[in-house]
């Protein structure tokens, strides 16, 4: 709607990875030469750290666009597993066969880096989000380049929040060889920068700057700024809604009333960035570290005892002035429980609408005594509870939809049989896991009613192979070509991505099932 509004192409603060709009300030386009400078001169590993949000990412894929092509990109942005997982990764990609039992991976990953070599082919592997890697992982990883001469054609850029910095540090002592010190920081942007980022932003999505020569004003421009604290990804968020309300205000112009300064994510990535200041700070000061740690100790301990006794108050209060009531609620498959109001039990059931008034009407002289309000809040209550034990009629429980476990396997055991009719297409696919063991089914039948895998089972796959225990292999999705399948695999769902899936043709996948 406000795309109409301002004339504009595409929405210029969309939170979508776009190589094409890259803003060159705030040291950002020097970092992305600096980094190009030290592929090209076969620096073996570098390290870009920033806060979430700081536009690392965006960052990596251009680098990755600029590169010659004699340089071949493995991207990872998922790092979680163990050193032998992320190895078996990269030789995948580099193409070591889906179905080899290959155990030396360093040695795999020599004779693939070897073959390339030859032909003057150099590779960069790039793990994003790396503060997620194990330090056990991250250790071997970078030991690797120095305990072997045949990895030369290998360069290493880990990119990351500053927790990152501090594992990489922590390791120092046993990566002698490594110099962990050489990388890059992505610092927040500059109250001038924001705003020029601003513009930036506008233009790239078609703005008309003969026909609107401002969007923000200079007011709209500072609380963005002081809001997000810089961050590019906050910016983007706080203009794209500020956009929208001008829009609706029918205004030409970005007021100081359009930003909304008290979102959640303002306040999360205010707390982050206190954290980080202290973290920066004590960078080989232990002693104010722990000092920090004392404080927020402290302050958690008397918030905690501050929010207690305002909440003991209160519920002390309520429960001399008001009498308890509890409600009937049915919850299957458990029969329903017929409960009375502490205010006087009720027994045997009253036979006659005249004993269920009496009754009322003293429970109404002792309540209104004490608290009127409350009392008749409470005779409305027991009428209508009275009257459900009267006729013994529950209020109906919600339906709640089962799903079969054992049908959703059969189906998606049958549909697989028509699925790899694609293998004599040369078609591709996503091996998420494999399962051997007695328990496998059973494993796999509960997967397939959660929720998150429930919302993806028309991707699923799933082939049997008769070995003793019986082997499952779940399989994701079609692809006309390998790299299809392996971008599918960098963006699919992070819940599916903890597998470590990796792509294949559908005739390997049948090959690894037959018997």
């Amino acid at each position: 709607m406000y795309l109409e509004h301002f004339q504009l192409q595409t929405s210029p603060f969309s939170e979508a990875i776009d190589p094409q709009v890259f803003f060159p300030d705030g040291d950002r386009e020097h970092i992305c030469a600096q980094l190009e400078d030290d592929i090209k001169h076969g620096r073996v590993f570098i390290k870009l750290i920033g806060n979430e949000g700081s536009g690392k990412t965006l960052l990596l894929k251009v680098l990755t666009g600029r590169l010659p092509q004699e340089f071949e990109v493995i991207y990872i942005d998922n790092p979680i597993g163990s050193f032998d997982d992320l190895l078996r990764l990269v030789c995948l990609d580099l193409g070591m066969e889906a179905g080899s039992d290959q155990t030396d991976l360093v040695a795999e990953l020599a004779r693939q880096l070897q073959r390339r070599k030859k032909y003057g082919q150099r590779v960069v592997l790039i793990i994003d989000d790396a503060e997620k890697i194990f330090l056990a992982t991250l250790e071997r990883l970078l030991r690797l380049p120095c305990e072997r001469d045949d990895l030369s054609v290998l360069t290493i850029i880990l990119a990351g929040r500053p927790a990152l910095d501090a594992n990489l540090k922590q390791l120092t002592v046993y990566c002698a060889g490594v110099d962990v010190e050489h990388g890059y920081s992505l610092e927040p942007l500059t109250r001038e920068e924001t705003g020029r980022y601003l513009v930036y932003r506008l233009l790239a999505a078609g703005l008309d700057s003969r026909e609107h020569k401002e969007i923000f004003t200079e007011a709209a421009i500072e609380k963005i700024y002081t809001s997000a604290a810089g961050n590019p990804r906050m910016t983007n968020i706080l203009a794209e809604e500020a956009l929208q309300k001008s829009c609706s205000d029918k205004s030409f112009l970005v007021l100081l009333d359009h930003v909304d300064a008290d979102r959640q994510e303002v306040k999360e990535l205010k707390g982050k960035k206190i954290l980080s200041t202290i973290f920066s700070m004590s960078k080989g000061r232990k002693r104010l570290v722990a000092v920090c740690g004392a404080m927020f100790l402290v302050l958690g301990v008397v918030f905690f005892l501050a929010s207690r006794s305002e909440q003991t108050g209160p519920i002390k209060d309520r429960i001399k002035e008001e009498p308890i009531v509890s409600e009937t609620v049915p919850v299957p498959p458990v029969p329903a429980v017929e409960t009375v109001p502490a205010v006087k039990p009720v027994s045997p059931i009253p036979e006659s609408p005249e004993t269920v008034h009496k009754d009322t009407a003293v429970a109404d002289k002792q309540s209104v005594a004490k608290r009127p309000a409350a009392a008749q809040e409470n005779k409305n209550i027991i009428h209508v509870h009275q009257d459900v034990v009267k006729r013994k009629v529950a209020p109906p429980a919600m339906k709640v939809a089962v799903r079969d476990s054992d049908r959703l396997l059969q189906d998606r055991l049958r549909a697989s049989a028509k699925w790899l009719a694609g293998a004599y297409r040369g078609q591709y696919t996503i091996q998420l896991m494999m399962l051997s063991s007695r328990g496998a089914e059973e494993n796999i039948k509960k997967l397939l009613v959660r929720d998150d895998y429930f919302s993806v089972i028309d991707k699923l796959h799933i082939l049997r192979k008769k070995t003793n225990p019986p082997t499952l292999f779940v399989f994701y999705g079609t692809y006309p070509s390998m790299d299809a399948a392996r971008q599918e695999r960098n963006t699919m769902p992070v819940f599916l991505r903890k597998h470590h899936p990796y792509a294949l043709s559908i005739a390997d996948a049948l090959t690894k099932t037959e018997d």
